[in-house]
């Protein structure tokens, strides 16, 4: 299997908000969290190898914009406040799963996990004739 490996030239041109933001070191640093995301040996998900290698990079993309923004990683929707006795109250995150949630904190995240939806698990191996469904003559005792 080939591994896709981030350029750092590329991220810049797909990614331009970190123009003056990222080293080459910082993302190397993301890319190595990448792979808790998307797989990044080609052709190991079910998806075409550009959609793959761009899910790659948005993934590294996602972690260097969390860690460049670490206050929206911890940040929460407040629901109420108060002030005397001092009181806060935060809104839970309407998602299916946290990953969901982790995604959608940065726009590389959220268009990762469009393409992520796109992935299907491998359908099971089974003949395609109707024979292991209909064994016999519904309900002729043999």
């Amino acid at each position: 299997m080939t591994k896709i490996a981030v350029d750092y030239n590329t991220f810049i041109a797909w990614f331009p908000y970190f123009t003056d933001k990222a080293t080459e070191e910082s993302v190397s640093s993301a890319y190595e969290g990448a792979g808790s995301f998307i797989s990044t040996n080609l052709g190991n998900i079910n998806l075409p190898a550009e959609l793959q290698t761009r899910g790659v990079y948005l993934a590294t993309a996602h972690v260097l914009f969390l860690s460049l923004n670490p206050t929206l990683a911890s940040a929460g929707k407040v629901a109420s406040a108060t002030e005397g006795s001092v009181s806060a109250s935060f809104t839970q995150p309407q998602y299916k799963n946290w990953l969901e949630y982790w995604l959608s904190l940065s726009p590389y995240g959220m268009e990762l996990l469009a393409i992520l939806a796109q992935v299907q698990p491998p359908l099971p191996r089974r003949r395609i004739d109707a024979y292991p469904y209909y064994q016999g003559g519904f309900g002729v005792q043999r």
